[in-house]
C-alpha cells in the first residue's frame, strides 16, 4: 500500500438512504480515511440466499468484488462495516398473524407482523428464519476473507425510517427524499441523534455494548421496535483509528 493512500472504511448498506444519512458525517469525522459505500439495493441477508452459499462467503464475495473493481487490496481496508434492517426477523412464528381484511401485503406493528393470508405468512416466516440465522452468523464474527479484514454488523430496527421518523411502514417512493430533508434540517450530529434510540447499556466497554446490543434486539419482539446500535459504528472507527 502506498504511503499516501488512506485506509478504506467500506460500509455495506441495503439502500441509498443509509448512505445519505451517514456519508457526510463520516467523511467529516474521519478525514484520514477513505469512506466508501457499497449499496446493494436488496436485502443481502435473504435475497442472496438463492446461491445457497454460506452468508459469510456471500459477504466475502461482495468485498472481493469491491476490492477488484476499485483496485484495492485486503490490507487497504481498515474495516468492513455492514448495516442491516432487522425487519422483525427475530420474532416467533406466532407473532406473524393473518388479517384477511387488510389490503397491504405486510404491515409491521409494535408487537407483530400482520399479513392477509397464509401464503404471505409462510413467506414472512421463511424470510425471518433465513435472515435471523444469517445475522447470528455474521454478528458473532470479527473478521472476513480468512480473518484478514475486520468486520462488524450494525442494525436499524425495524429499518432506518423507523428509527429516524418513527414510521414502521414508510412510503417507499418518498423515503430517500425525506432522509435528504432530514439531513438538511438536522441541527445536531447524526450520531448524537441516533443515540436517543440506542439500548441502555450494562457496560461501558464498546465491544461489550456491541454484543449486548445484538443480544437485546434478538429477544422476543425487540426486532420490531424502534432501536439502533449504529452510533457504535462511529465509536468503532474511532477505536480502530486510535490503535
Amino acid at each position: 500500500m502506498a504511503k499516501n493512500r488512506k485506509k478504506v472504511v467500506l460500509l455495506i448498506v441495503e439502500g441509498n438512504s443509509d448512505e445519505v444519512l451517514l456519508n457526510q458525517r463520516l467523511r467529516q469525522l474521519f478525514k484520514q480515511h477513505d469512506i466508501r459505500f457499497e449499496v446493494k439495493h436488496t436485502d443481502i441477508l435473504f435475497s442472496f440466499d438463492k446461491n445457497r452459499k454460506p452468508i459469510k462467503a456471500l459477504i466475502g464475495d461482495v468485498v472481493k468484488q469491491f476490492l477488484s473493481k476499485r483496485k484495492f487490496r485486503n490490507d487497504d481496508l481498515l474495516a468492513v462495516l455492514h448495516i442491516v434492517d432487522t425487519d422483525g426477523c427475530f420474532i416467533s412464528e406466532d407473532k406473524v398473524v393473518i388479517d384477511d381484511t387488510q389490503q397491504n401485503t405486510t404491515i409491521y406493528k409494535e408487537n407483530l407482523i400482520s399479513v392477509p393470508d397464509e401464503k404471505q405468512r409462510q413467506s414472512i416466516i421463511n424470510r425471518n428464519t433465513v435472515k435471523s440465522k444469517n445475522i447470528r452468523s455474521m454478528n458473532s464474527i470479527d473478521g472476513i476473507l480468512g480473518g484478514t479484514v475486520t468486520y462488524r454488523m450494525y442494525y436499524f430496527s425495524r429499518h432506518l425510517e423507523h428509527v429516524i421518523f418513527n414510521e414502521p411502514n414508510p412510503d417507499k417512493d418518498t423515503k430517500l427524499e425525506k432522509v435528504e430533508e432530514f439531513i438538511d434540517e438536522l441541527t445536531t450530529p447524526v450520531e448524537e441523534f441516533l443515540k436517543e434510540q440506542m439500548p441502555e447499556w450494562t457496560s461501558s466497554d464498546q465491544n461489550e455494548q456491541y454484543v449486548e446490543s445484538w443480544n437485546k434486539i434478538s429477544q422476543e419482539v425487540a426486532s420490531l421496535q424502534r432501536s439502533t446500535n449504529v452510533p457504535l459504528l462511529f465509536e468503532f472507527i474511532q477505536m480502530k483509528t486510535s490503535n
